[in-house]
């Protein structure tokens, strides 16, 4: 039968204590079958005991040995999964980070130059709204002294013509038609005008928006590739640094400037009063002589005067002449001063 204080293995086979008056924690023994045993605890004299751990679970009459357990790689492995998925957790966030940095950047860029544009695009269309509104103006301010003086004088000369009762009805009645046509057609220039500047701001407003978009969808795609490649880095545990950097398409501020230049290139037709009976304007002869139909007026009078026509007569004859374009306003007077100088 077996010594109380003996330690046998699985084997039943006894082991060897010889030489240990003491067992530690760290010291290691072989059975005689060759199992190896690692102490933990005290071992020696009569009524001790001793522990330990064997590979094969060795048990004793007297104390059991407890195997140490085996190494378990498997945590081991998903401990190091676990903290370089924890690696690329905080990469990726920092990733998302200067994504959206990047991003904010560079759409702010976008707006502020389109803002910008905009902003002279409204500037050169008001310019050119005051410009085609100032040349209306001035146009029908001109229009409306040419029919004041040209009644004033009319009037005058007629009276120191020793033509008494001035120009007739009929006569002011159709200077009043000729101011009158001369009105309208300067609001229709300036109505076509400020519908050219409309359409051509509208064009380049519309050609500055749709760069805009464009150069802004550019823009959210190259985001969202960034956005992809660092969800894809996060759920392979990568803890990479992304380069967040994003592109802005060269031609949007061409097209920019395009724009502004075309809106520059805006050119109003200018009014013009064409009741212009009064010396220095575009329908006036310069001198009576050179009237275009002077020589035919004047022989047409004067062989009405010779006919005993009433002089009133030739006279609105002549005023006719004038309200139709046929004669300018000098001419006229040089005709009634040679009927009058005829007459006497």
């Amino acid at each position: 039968m077996a010594k109380s204080n003996a330690i046998y293995d699985i084997d039943g086979d006894e082991v060897n204590f010889q030489g240990f008056g003491k067992v530690s924690s760290k010291d290691s023994w072989t059975s005689k079958s060759g199992n190896t045993y690692t102490s933990g605890a005290k071992a020696g004299g009569s009524g001790g005991t001793s522990t330990g751990t064997s590979s094969k679970g060795a048990t004793s009459s007297s104390a059991a040995i407890t195997p140490e357990p085996a190494f378990d790689w498997g945590a081991y492995y998903a401990e190091l999964q676990a903290q370089a998925q924890a690696r690329a957790n905080a990469a990726y966030e920092r990733n998302m980070e200067r994504i959206a940095s990047a991003y904010g950047n560079a759409a702010g860029s976008l707006r502020s130059n389109y803002d910008s544009t905009v902003g002279r695009l409204n500037a050169a269309r008001d310019k050119s709204m005051g410009d085609v509104r100032s040349d209306a103006e001035d146009s029908l301010r001109q229009a409306y002294i040419n029919n004041m003086m040209t009644r004033k004088n009319l009037n005058q000369r007629l009276s120191a013509m020793g033509m008494n009762g001035g120009a007739t009805e009929t006569t002011m009645s159709s200077l009043e038609n000729q101011y009158g046509k001369s009105r309208s057609g300067i609001n229709e220039t300036l109505n076509k005008n400020i519908s050219n500047l409309d359409m051509t701001y509208g064009d380049n407003l519309a050609s500055a928006l749709q760069s805009y978009n464009s150069a802004k969808a550019n823009l959210d795609l190259q985001r969202m590739q960034l956005e992809m490649q660092a969800e894809n880095a996060r759920q392979n545990a990568e803890a990479s640094s992304m380069n967040a950097y994003m592109n802005i398409d060269s031609g949007y501020m061409s097209a920019l400037q395009a724009a502004l230049a075309n809106q520059a290139k805006y050119q109003y037709d200018a009014s013009q009063a064409t009741n212009d009976f009064v010396p220095g304007q575009a329908q006036q002869a310069a001198s009576a002589s050179e009237g275009a139909n002077y020589a035919k007026y004047l022989a047409q009078a004067q062989l009405e005067a010779s006919n005993g026509s009433n002089i009133n007569q030739i006279r609105n004859n002549l005023f006719g002449a004038v309200s139709n374009g046929q004669l300018d306003i000098n001419s006229l007077y040089d005709i009634l001063n040679q009927l009058r100088n005829r007459a006497s």
